[in-house]
Parts: structure tokens; C-alpha cells; sequence
């Protein structure tokens, strides 16, 4: 009898433990995590953000939670970075260049001004080893990169008061993103002004900046530009590109399963492909809605340009003289840009992009 009782546990045992095993993903652990955001929640870049976590969600059957929290939720902007270095959130939304006063190397990795197009971005960060180069900063600080988003051109510097050249941005009060940036407004006789997102529109309307640079047109009109500025004026020579991402607490994203990690990467994809063509997209219905609010866009000349991108060319050049980390990112992209260049001229006039009439003098430029 005692061996028949015996016969009838190890079954039982035998049963439940093949349960365990077959049951495992249907009862696998749903992972919990927080993401905390550079934008506030009522920006086109925080639906992108929140379209990502919902994709992970979706993808991953519900075993991987990401919470959103927009800017000054958790957190203000300017506090996203540490707070995932440390690992108090799981991952955060950002732009990197708000990042250039603890590396000037983050600089280049927000946009690049006068140079590379979204899509050299975007060929840059998925063939030329941008991808390496946005994980060697961002490991730097105990944290993994993935880039969920690449814009396009910008809108230029949007003002309350008429701006047509360079000669008018002297004795203004811009707010204007980037060490490269702030750099030739102070040759232009500008001040630069560091404003956070949320707050851009409140300080044009009370009159605390002048004019501000931002993004695309679309992103300026969901921050509420078009009720406060009345004139424009291009092309975005700050901004060819804008790159979102977002920054994983390298912890946190050591302790995921391979097959969660890949889901991110493949969302990531994802959402930088449907970002770069929605920014363009939605420019056609912004641009309207801003003309239908009377605002006066105009260029600045090609003399102009020349003189801005000599100033960016000096700031690069200097700049890498003085950091490594710099000199590193700004040689590869570059580089990719010189080697594309013969590929871009061949595809002139259809071409995406452009090359320019001289390159910044880096050391390892080839």
C-alpha cells in the first residue's frame, strides 16, 4: 500500500512540474517601469513617447509596463538624466544636447547644425556606427540609448518682434538649445537663453525672451508658438535634424529577458520610422495654421548662411580640440558625411541633404 501512495505522489509531483514548465509564460512576471519625460504631455514628441509604451505593452502581451510620466510629473526636464543614471525611474525620454554641460559631446548627438539631414541621421545611426556612438556617451553614465524618433528640418527662430538677418538677432534675447548654437549667437550679438520646453510660450508672451528656436513646425504649434510669435524666419540651420531617444537605466536593462530587450529594440525601430515621416507629414497642416495666424516667414540670405555655418565650423573645430569624447562623434559623423558625399552628388537634384562647400578642420577627418 505504502508503495502504491508513493507511485500516486511522484505522478502528482511529475504533473504539477510539467504545469510549471508549459504554464511559465502564461504566468510570467509582469515588469513594472517608469518613464520619465523631457516634454510636457500636451506635445506632439509626448504622444510619440507614449505610442512607444504602448507598443511595448502590446508586443510584449502586457509582461512589460511602461508608466509615462511628461516633464515636471516625476521630475523636471533638466532632472530626467540623473534621475535614470541612478536608476529612480527605469528610463526617460530626452534629447540629448540638454545633456552638453556634463559632456559637450551630447551636443552633437541632439542635432547637428548646418549638416547632416534626418535621413544622414538616420543612415548614420542604423549603418554608420551612430548607434555605437549614442551608447558609448550614454554607457558613459551607466545607462543603454535607443533613438525613437528623428525630425526634420526645423522651423528656423520664431519671434515677437520682426527678425530678417542676421544683423537683426543683435541685443535679442533668444532661447535656442546648444553649445554650437549659443556660440554664434554670441558672434551675432545675441544672448542665448536656456528656456524649458513648457515654458517657451509663456515667455515670449510676457516678453522674458525675444524669440525662441524650437523644433518642427508641427511640435511648435502643439507648444502653443503660434499664439505668441508673428514672425519667422529660416531654414532651421540650428536644427536639419532633431533626434528623440530614450535612455535605459543600464540595470534595469541588464535584468530584462533577451526576448524583452529585443521587443524594445524593435519598437524603437518602429517608432523612428513612423516619427521621421510624421514630422514631415504633419508640416503641410501646421504650416497652414500658422500662415492662418498671420505669421510673416522669411529666409535668411545665402550670405548669411556662409557666415553661420564659419562660426559652426570654428565652434566644432575648437570644441574637439578640447574633448576627446567630442572629437570622437564629430569625426564619425563627418566622416560618414564626406564618404556619402560622392553618393549625394550623383543623386543631385533629387538628393536628400546636402554637402558642405567646406568641412570643419577635425584632425581625423580623412
Amino acid at each position: 500500500m505504502k508503495k502504491f501512495y508513493g507511485i500516486i505522489v511522484a505522478i502528482i509531483a511529475a504533473v504539477f512540474m510539467t504545469m510549471t514548465i508549459f504554464a511559465a509564460p502564461a504566468i510570467a512576471q509582469t515588469i513594472k517601469w517608469r518613464m520619465v519625460s523631457c516634454w510636457p504631455s500636451y506635445s506632439s514628441i509626448s504622444q510619440s513617447e507614449k505610442r512607444f509604451a504602448k507598443n511595448i505593452y502590446e508586443l510584449s502581451g502586457g509582461r512589460l509596463q511602461i508608466t509615462d510620466y511628461a516633464a515636471g510629473e516625476l521630475v523636471p526636464t533638466s532632472a530626467v538624466f540623473d534621475t535614470v543614471a541612478k536608476g529612480a525611474a527605469e528610463m526617460g525620454a530626452d534629447w540629448a544636447t540638454y545633456w552638453a554641460n556634463k559632456n559637450s559631446a551630447f551636443d552633437l548627438l541632439g542635432s547637428l547644425p548646418m549638416a547632416m539631414s534626418q535621413y544622414d541621421l538616420i543612415n548614420w545611426y542604423i549603418h554608420g556606427g551612430g548607434y555605437d556612438m549614442y551608447n558609448y556617451m550614454y554607457g558613459k553614465y551607466n545607462m543603454v540609448y535607443f533613438v525613437t524618433g528623428a525630425t526634420c528640418i526645423a522651423s528656423g527662430i520664431r519671434s515677437r518682434v520682426p527678425i530678417r538677418n542676421l544683423a537683426d538677432l543683435r541685443g535679442k534675447k533668444i532661447r535656442m538649445a546648444g553649445k554650437a548654437l549659443g556660440y554664434v549667437l554670441q558672434k551675432a550679438g545675441a544672448a542665448q537663453v536656456m528656456t524649458q520646453p513648457a515654458e517657451i510660450a509663456q515667455a515670449l508672451a510676457t516678453g522674458a525672451i525675444d524669440a525662441a528656436a524650437f523644433n518642427t513646425p508641427n511640435i511648435d504649434l502643439s507648444l502653443g508658438l503660434a499664439e505668441v510669435t508673428k514672425y519667422n524666419i529660416g531654414p532651421g540651420w540650428n536644427q536639419p535634424f532633431s533626434v528623440g531617444g530614450v535612455m535605459i537605466n543600464k540595470d534595469a536593462w541588464n535584468a530584462l529577458p533577451p526576448d524583452l530587450k529585443k521587443i524594445i529594440e524593435t519598437a524603437a525601430y518602429e517608432n523612428l520610422i513612423n516619427m521621421a515621416t510624421l514630422s514631415e507629414w504633419d508640416n503641410s497642416l501646421a504650416l497652414k495654421k500658422f500662415q492662418e495666424k498671420g505669421t510673416q516667414v522669411t529666409k535668411f540670405s545665402t550670405k548669411d548662411l556662409n557666415q553661420i555655418e564659419e562660426w559652426v565650423w570654428e565652434f566644432i573645430a575648437a570644441e574637439a580640440l578640447k574633448n576627446p569624447d567630442y572629437d570622437k562623434i564629430a569625426t564619425s559623423m563627418f566622416q560618414y558625411m564626406k564618404d556619402f558625399s560622392q553618393a549625394r552628388d550623383y543623386e543631385a537634384p533629387y538628393a536628400q541633404g546636402r554637402n558642405p562647400a567646406k568641412w570643419p578642420k577635425l584632425p581625423n577627418l580623412k
